[in-house]
């Protein structure tokens, strides 16, 4: 009674660890199958590129940057 048990128990452990053994390779397989088919859809309707755009300047009188500059040179100066 004893040996059966653990013969089961052993053909239990044996089929559970297959299974989860060729779930992964099936999972391996299908991941490399689906970056395969990623990259012959890149080659088929490639990205399209943006062009960066200029920054647009403004022209202010306003000196309320180079006033906060100021502040903070002269706070890590005291330092």
């Amino acid at each position: 009674m004893n040996s059966e048990l653990f013969a089961k128990s052993v053909e239990l452990m044996v089929i559970g660890m297959g299974m989860t053994f060729s779930f992964l390779i099936l999972l391996v397989f299908m991941l490399k199958a689906l970056a395969w088919a990623v990259q012959m859809l890149n080659k088929i309707f490639p990205e399209v590129q943006e062009t960066a755009k200029p920054a647009v300047v403004t022209n202010t009188q306003d000196d309320t940057k180079i006033k906060i500059a100021i502040a903070l040179a002269a706070i890590r100066a005291a330092k």
